[in-house]
């Protein structure tokens, strides 16, 4: 288990099989009245296991011409480029993620045309499941315009890998072209 870095849920824990496995005590109270545990209830880190679901768009333009987007210089993985899109919510599809994102960064809609394969990409301190999907603009859609990123840029596949490119959208890229 990585300690630095780690994500945690907490969980409460009435005891521990493991005597030596670290418990925390919360003692300061909880005021978000949801809770039926009172203050000073015991409290114990898990790390969590399961990916972070993300869906990406692949969106081809005219000319053959596919679309990234750059990301935030305060945000994880500030100024590198990526393919728009965004994380699944709860009870949600990674398609209609994806098209639910693209309206909110973009201000654009699309239509799927296809997905890739799905993968999992480890940053150290986050992982994430991606599903991208190969898109089109809609017929009556707006063009993109970067609500959330600092630009955008429509680009040659065969240029994508000359780009910073997050990590994760690697995979993508190697699966859209081959």
């Amino acid at each position: 288990m990585q300690k630095e870095n780690a994500h945690f849920h907490f969980v409460d824990v009435l005891f521990s099989i493991d005597p030596a496995a670290p418990v925390f005590r919360n003692e300061s109270p909880r005021h978000d009245g949801d809770c039926a545990h009172p203050a000073g209830s015991f409290h114990r880190p898990v790390p969590s296991t399961l990916p972070i679901p993300v869906a990406c768009a692949v969106l081809e333009g005219s000319e053959g011409l596919v679309l990234v987007a750059q990301r935030p210089p305060h945000k994880h993985l500030g100024l590198k480029w990526e393919f728009p899109g965004g994380k699944v919510d709860p009870g949600e599809t990674p398609s209609a993620a994806l098209l639910r994102e693209l309206r909110e960064e973009l201000g654009c809609d699309a239509v799927i045309t296809r997905a890739l394969p799905v993968f999992t990409h480890d940053y150290g301190n986050v992982r994430i499941e991606m599903f991208p999907f190969v898109c089109r603009l809609a017929p009556t859609s707006h063009p993109p315009h970067p609500h959330e990123h600092v630009a955008l840029r429509w680009v040659p596949p065969a240029e994508l890998l000359s780009l910073d490119l997050a990590a994760a959208d690697l995979p993508v890229v190697a699966s859209y072209r081959s």
